[in-house]
């Protein structure tokens, strides 16, 4: 990963837009010596939500396992619709 400041990126914009989706190697924009954020592919970007999306899911599934696993009285569907008054 290239490592730049946020000025250097600003002033070549295209450059580095260029450099990235080229060469795929995403570059590390720094202030204050410290790195804020990072410029990386339309694709890289895509998988990184795929995968956030796809660990989300996971969770929400093992809660939901975890959920119908828990000991206790079950309601009848029909019983929670009138409650509802549906």
């Amino acid at each position: 990963m290239t490592h730049k400041t946020a000025a250097e990126v600003g002033a070549k914009l295209s450059e580095n837009l260029k450099s990235v989706e080229t060469t795929g190697e995403p570059v590390a924009i720094e202030s204050d010596g410290r790195t804020v954020a990072v410029l990386v592919s339309a694709e890289d970007f895509a998988l990184l939500q795929r995968l956030r999306q796809e660990e989300e899911d996971r969770i929400d599934n093992a809660a939901a396992d975890a959920a119908l696993a828990e000991p206790g009285e079950s309601i009848p569907w029909e019983r929670v619709k009138a409650d509802l008054g549906l």
